[in-house]
């Protein structure tokens, strides 16, 4: 290999020897330098992966046994990748299999690559972390130094990826005693349901077009960033998000059981705070959580109390602390009685149906609501409102952005993916493994297995060449230098 290297090493340094000396000629900025080396190494880099590709290739066709299994029928067809050095173009071998029939590339089946594909995962990667982020069109610009993918191929990468790997192996689960979920949904304009234009306009001329993601997290409890900080922060915190519609609510809920199941010693743990708006989705969490029991976001039950009081003019405070009272006492009948006589002051039908529907909330999330009278210095509060703005909204709703349901899905995994510290490019390989895993032929792979040795054996009889080179490089770096002083001068 190390041969295989100095020759394309060699056979590129002129060129970029020259370009080094036009670089420090004409600009003297050390930036100026840096980005003239990484364009020569760069350009070496994609030069160096013809060479080894084709190298691979023709170890390949002269391994002994391979004929006893394929026969060439073409050499020296042409392909080109886009890797996170540029494209590159290269030429291989076409074999046919004896037994099945097949037309296969063995070089590429070698390096993983499909039969049509045109991008690498380390390119793959580097696009989506930035779409992922950004926008398509910015993920495909970045996706190596020299080339760029469309808007459609990075849509295309997200809608056909699977968000799943395994969790690493836990050696001893968590004794924590307290556990808190705080779920919530964005809301995120849809494009279309099954093909463009199929969403209906309402009687008012808005479309019913929206769709919502969910967002579910587990956290240890609350810690101050720093001792002297004012800012507050989760205590190892992981992320759940996805559509989940209607049944699927149900596969939600037993990842995030599953997740405290596998890091938690359940025998210890002794609550588990499920804290959200009162949602159906949100309040089907306590059966399927152990040990888990519902609380109501503070925020929504005082927007609530809020909105039925308005009308009350300078007694709206007075009521709402009345209706704060009577909470602290969990009287139900005082509750009701104080919204009997909002209603009452109520001038409109919309208004007395606004404090109607504020008394069937409480009432609907009455444990939810009076649990903090004995549990409130337990319960840490809910920030799930802020963790969907900068992890969902951020991205998919915040500007005027259009999504199908399989792109608000994916992004939606993609997002909590990098949160919960996931790396794409992992992610794209393991997926990768797993099709080759269903795709193994023992026969062909023992035939790419003994190239490979072959190749590697042929680089511990060639270390001794890296020596010559090693020794002359500071006298040729330090001649060219010399002489481009001498032109500058």
């Amino acid at each position: 290999m190390n041969e295989i290297i100095l020759q394309c090493l060699t056979k590129n340094l002129e060129g970029f020897v020259k370009k080094l000396t036009d670089t420090i000629i004409t600009k003297k900025d050390a930036s100026d330098l840096a980005i003239g080396v990484k364009e020569g190494t760069d350009e070496m880099g994609r030069n160096i992966m013809t060479m080894l590709m084709e190298t691979m290739d023709e170890v390949i066709k002269n391994e002994p046994g391979r004929s006893d299994r394929y026969e060439v029928v073409h050499t020296d067809n042409p392909n080109t990748l886009l890797c996170c050095l540029g494209s590159f173009s290269y030429k291989r071998t076409y074999y046919r299999d004896k037994k099945t029939g097949e037309y296969v590339y063995l070089s590429d089946h070698q390096f993983g690559i499909k039969p049509k594909t045109k991008t690498m995962e380390d390119s793959k990667a580097l696009a989506l972390k930035e779409a992922v982020e950004s926008s398509y069109r910015k993920g495909g610009l970045c996706a190596s130094v020299t080339d760029s993918l469309s808007k459609g191929s990075i849509k295309n990468l997200i809608h056909g990826l699977v968000v799943d790997m395994p969790q690493p192996e836990i050696k001893e689960k968590k004794k924590v005693k307290i556990l808190h979920i705080n779920a919530d949904e964005d809301h995120v304009a849809a494009q279309f349901w099954n093909v463009k234009g199929d969403l209906k306009q309402n009687e008012d001329g808005t479309k019913n077009n929206t769709i919502m993601p969910k967002l579910v997290y587990v956290y240890e409890g609350t810690e101050r960033e720093s001792p002297v900080s004012k800012r507050w922060k989760l205590v190892n915190p992981h992320y759940f998000s996805g559509l989940y519609e209607r049944e699927h609510n149900t596969d939600l809920w037993l990842e995030v059981a599953n997740y405290i199941d596998t890091h938690y010693d359940m025998d210890f743990l002794e609550t588990v705070y499920l804290c959200g708006d009162g949602a159906n989705w949100i309040k089907q969490g306590i059966s399927w959580i152990s040990k888990s029991q519902f609380v109501l976001d503070k925020f929504h039950l005082k927007k609530y109390i809020h909105k039925s009081v308005t009308h009350m003019g300078d007694q709206a405070e007075i009521m709402k602390q009345m209706i704060e009272d009577e909470l602290s006492f969990e009287d139900k009948s005082a509750i009701n009685e104080i919204y009997r006589k909002l209603i009452d002051f109520a001038e409109s039908e919309s208004k007395k149906e606004e404090v109607e529907k504020a008394r069937k909330y409480i009432m609907n999330n009455w444990k939810g609501i009076t649990i903090y009278n004995t549990r409130g210095n337990e319960i840490t509060g809910c920030s799930a409102e802020g963790h969907v703005s900068h992890i969902l909204s951020s991205r998919m709703s915040s500007r005027p952005l259009g999504w199908s349901k399989k792109g608000a899905d994916n992004m939606a995994k993609l997002r909590v993916f990098a949160w919960n510290g996931g790396n794409i490019y992992d992610l794209l390989m393991y997926r990768k493994y797993k099709e080759r895993q269903e795709e193994r032929d023992e026969e062909r792979d023992t035939i790419v297995k003994r190239a490979r040795t072959r190749i590697a054996k042929s680089n511990n009889s060639n270390n001794h060449t890296l020596g010559a080179i090693e020794t002359g490089r500071v006298n040729w770096l330090y001649e060219m230098m010399k002489g481009i002083r001498g032109t500058c001068g």
